[in-house]
């Protein structure tokens, strides 16, 4: 290999790992800014494929208005809202997963076409994720619907007198 192509071949080596780096302290930086890592930090999660992914969707961030347009996929579990960024954009952005008792849902005056809702999770009430109509009432069926998949607890006390936690299926 002469000196000329070895050359050209270790800057778009360089190239590549510069704007690799490049992009993975974009989305490090806009998870800090908009509270992504808040969220995570309290409703942490390991990767789920427990239900069918809806990908594609968008959502705001606020108060900082960080916006995830068409880069992020979520999961109705039984547990709760699953959250995470497509592949390319999961730099500094755990997986989130919000349990529905922890998730109230707002609607925003806005423009009478722009239906957008506001979910308040109660742990980190000063972070709000402004999702569309349809996201909303996606979120809010599942909600409404959970109940129907819990085992009812049981009754029987356990030798030491305490009551048995809740089970759910998964």
């Amino acid at each position: 290999m002469d000196d000329n192509t070895l050359s050209s071949l270790i800057t778009l080596i360089a190239t590549i790992i510069f704007l690799i780096s490049g992009w993975a302290v974009l989305w490090i930086y806009r998870a800090r800014r908009g509270g992504w890592t808040r969220l995570a930090a309290v409703y942490t999660t390991p990767p789920r494929q427990d239900a069918l992914p809806r990908r594609w969707q968008s959502l705001t961030l606020m108060p900082s208005r960080c916006r995830y347009r068409w880069i992020i996929s979520m999961r109705l579990t039984v547990d709760g809202l699953y959250i995470h960024p497509m592949i390319p954009f999961r730099f500094g952005h755990d997986p989130i997963l919000i349990p529905w008792e922890d998730i109230e849902i707002f609607a925003v005056e806005t423009y009478p076409a722009d239906r957008l809702y506001d979910l308040k999770t109660v742990r980190v009430p000063q972070i709000r994720i402004r999702v569309g109509a349809g996201v909303a009432q996606f979120i809010r069926r599942a909600a409404d619907n959970v109940h129907y998949f819990v085992q009812p607890t049981t009754h029987i006390a356990s030798a030491d007198g305490a009551r048995p936690a809740r089970s759910t299926v998964g």
